[in-house]
């Protein structure tokens, strides 16, 4: 799913027919050909899409980074300059989390341990915490959901400063993260002016999505707790705003000037997809 200055583009995927099989042979040979059949079908639709998409990006001369998979169906994606390299905002805080959980399973940080909150932490854009009796305490844990599901710079500047930017961008090479880097805190606006700037890609936003989804993020423990962190996303005028109320979304959002990022997967009755 893709969003461009407000228009919603997507991909409706029928449900799987409902056939009956009289043995178990026919039955390989019947999955074998409908599976050709709707990925070539899928292929065709993605294509529509890219097409759409550049048609639309053309017109409000944007620049794009992007990736679209359907998951029962990993070998047909929609990419478009999906490694490129594109200023991170507050979508950086998906690497971070996956770093994070890396740092949690080498027993280097606890997810139990105790963070205290002091003023002099405080960045921009932390609006809840502007009315929290300081220092604050509060667990790493929830050091991490804020930081994810109200996307908290002040929590993200203190889980950099605790694992220190070398770690973490050694951490992004572990991944496989390729064109993620992060060298400056949230909110250093003096910083970016002076040139220094965080930046990703889809492609690597999507490597994380997918071990996320597929409980291969470390382990499936954290998976699972990361997954949850980003249903609990409290920003939703983006990816989920055309969708169906019931429909799950687990996305993270990034904004600055000049850019307007959201990464997820969204999860339906038909399957589920990023």
């Amino acid at each position: 799913m893709v969003t461009i200055n407000g228009v919603w583009l997507g991909v409706y995927f029928n449900p799987r027919p409902v056939i009956s099989i009289p043995s178990s042979t026919s039955s390989i040979l019947f999955f074998v050909g409908y599976r050709s059949s709707e990925l070539k079908r899928k292929n065709g639709l993605f294509q529509e899409l890219k097409l759409k998409i550049e048609q639309e990006a053309k017109g409000f001369n944007l620049g794009y980074s992007i990736v679209v998979k359907d998951f029962k169906f990993p070998e047909s994606e929609l990419t478009l300059d999906q490694n490129k390299q594109i200023p991170g905002a507050s979508l950086m805080k998906l690497p971070i989390l996956a770093v994070v959980f890396k740092a949690v399973e080498e027993g280097k940080v606890s997810l139990d341990e105790q963070i205290t909150i002091e003023r002099k932490d405080i960045a921009g854009g932390s609006g809840r915490l502007k009315a929290m009796k300081l220092p604050y305490l509060l667990s790493f844990r929830q050091l991490l959901e804020y930081m994810i599901s109200l996307s908290e710079n002040t929590e993200t500047n203190k889980v950099i400063s605790i694992l220190g930017f070398d770690y973490i961008g050694d951490g992004f090479k572990e991944i496989g993260l390729n064109d993620t880097i992060l060298v400056r805190n949230m909110m250093d606006f003096t910083s970016r002016r002076k040139g220094m700037e965080n930046y990703t890609s889809a492609c690597d936003i999507g490597i994380i999505l997918e071990k996320i989804y597929r409980k291969e993020l470390v382990s499936e423990e954290l998976s699972s707790l990361a997954l949850s962190f980003l249903e609990k996303q409290k920003v939703n005028d983006r990816i989920p705003l055309y969708l169906p109320e019931e429909v799950i979304v687990a996305h993270k959002t990034g904004l600055e000037r000049g850019v307007v990022h959201d990464a997820g997967i969204v999860f339906t009755p038909r399957g589920d997809y990023m």
